[in-house]
């Protein structure tokens, strides 16, 4: 029974591997693309009147991202480099890669400008490349302002 099971478990962890190289390859994984498997870090939630900083990323492997949360709306998985957080005691000094998860107003203006203005290249020099302080108020609603 116990060959049985471990067999069942090898197989299956087989084809999941199987269909994750072969659905990346066919989208045209480059080579120097590795496999990774988990869920991406996310930042953790700013305290109430409290604030982070951090820069926008659009190199890498996190994606810009939006997914329906159900009763909750819309959440955007926005790729950042965190730089300093209140909750967060050592970071590196280049900051950490990870998603800032949100279904904020914020976070949905930015997602909009970053995914759907091609035509503004000047915004999006704006936006990436430089340093952000996501600002969370006493009330809970969060704000973006260029540090």
């Amino acid at each position: 029974m116990s060959s049985y099971l471990f067999n069942c478990i090898y197989s299956f962890i087989c084809i999941t591997l199987k269909y994750i190289f072969y659905s990346h390859y066919k989208r045209g994984m480059p080579s120097n693309k590795k496999l990774s498997f988990g869920p991406a870090s996310k930042m953790p939630e700013v305290p109430k009147g409290e604030y982070a900083e951090l820069t926008f990323s659009n190199e890498g492997d996190l994606m810009w991202e939006h997914k329906e949360d159900g009763e909750y709306g819309m959440k955007f998985f926005i790729p950042i480099v965190l730089l300093s957080h209140p909750s967060v005691e050592s970071l590196p000094s280049s900051g950490s890669a990870m998603h800032w998860v949100s279904k904020a107003d914020a976070a949905s203006q930015l997602y909009m400008v970053v995914t759907e203005s091609v035509d503004a290249p000047n915004l999006k020099k704006e936006i990436f490349g430089k340093k952000w302080k996501l600002t969370r108020s006493i009330t809970g609603s969060y704000r973006l302002d260029q540090a």
